[in-house]
């Protein structure tokens, strides 16, 4: 799973079943729209992908590769992009309750991506993913990667969540060496937070989950 990229979307509609399920449907990805990465998804970029790994897509929870929810019930490209119907297993009484509140309401994939090219799209320089692997899709809590860019939040309110982020992941990452990996990215980062409070930088600081995967590739 080293390497994977997530993006997050709205589910549609709930639906519940007698045999205790609950059916979701939503869109895992959408074609042709600049999102807050500068990236676009072409149509037809899971294509192969469906063919390949048809029913080797797992439903997680939080990107939990460990943590299945949900099978796949169905996943395909449409017009508008990559849509799928999912059930939840009547086992996840929990989370079944906090989508029927709407307190989980968000799926986010996630993917390699195989090819990609530069575009210049209204002004804007994008990336142009036009071949994805698709490994995962997940519900989630929060519509983006934890570890990408943070803001809106006080000081401090943003190095609790931070920190909290980073021992979820912690936990949850089953390769000592990546694990070591986000420890030392942890320590870092908190420093930096810590440091800004005595010493403002002239730009806020951010982190972005490619910054962060390429020190974990590295």
């Amino acid at each position: 799973m080293k390497g994977l990229e997530f993006k997050s979307f709205k589910i549609l509609e709930t639906k519940a079943d007698d045999s205790g399920n609950l059916m979701i449907t939503g869109y895992g990805a959408v074609f042709n729209n600049v999102d807050a990465g500068n990236d676009v998804i072409q149509k037809g970029a899971f294509a192969e992908t469906l063919t390949e790994r048809l029913g080797r897509i797992a439903f997680c929870y939080q990107h939990d590769i460990w943590n299945p929810i949900g099978k796949i019930q169905s996943i395909y490209e449409d017009e508008k992009g990559l849509k799928l119907e999912v059930m939840i297993s009547a086992a996840e009484d929990d989370i079944q309750t906090k989508i029927k509140e709407e307190i989980l309401k968000e799926m986010s994939i996630g993917y390699r991506v195989i090819d990609a090219k530069d575009e210049i799209r209204n002004g804007v320089n994008c990336r142009v993913l036009t071949k994805i692997s698709l490994y995962e899709v997940s519900l989630v809590t929060i519509a983006m990667n934890p570890l990408a860019m943070i803001e809106g939040m006080k000081s401090e309110d943003r190095e609790n969540f931070i920190e909290k982020e980073f021992n979820r992941l912690i936990a949850i990452v089953k390769n000592e060496n990546l694990n070591f990996e986000l420890m030392k990215l942890k320590g870092l980062t908190l420093s930096v937070l810590a440091q800004e409070k005595t010493e403002p930088p002239k730009e806020e600081t951010t982190l972005k989950a490619d910054e962060i995967l390429k020190l974990l590739n590295s």
